[in-house]
């Protein structure tokens, strides 16, 4: 079994509400977290990417892990504003 170092890979995330719940929505997974907060949906999408790529790794499929956002997503990141770059 080969040593993989550790992978960094960059991501980018909007958020937005909709109905007064908060979304956090991953541009490169095309995956969503949500919650009654901001941190609340982050945290929600952070266990979707980590269940995500456990999925890919056990079964040898890179190709599961990226399924990019619809573009009208990719429209919304561009007209925003930056938060933070973590």
């Amino acid at each position: 079994m080969k040593c993989m170092r550790n992978l960094r890979i960059p991501l980018r995330v909007i958020f937005y509400q909709e109905e007064g719940r908060w979304y956090a929505h991953c541009l490169e997974f095309g995956l969503l977290g949500d919650g009654g907060t901001q941190h609340e949906a982050l945290t929600s999408l952070g266990l979707a990417i980590e269940a995500q790529a456990s999925f890919s790794l056990e079964h040898a499929s890179p190709q599961s892990l990226f399924c990019p956002a619809e573009p009208r997503f990719f429209e919304m990141f561009a007209a925003g504003q930056d938060v933070a770059v973590l």
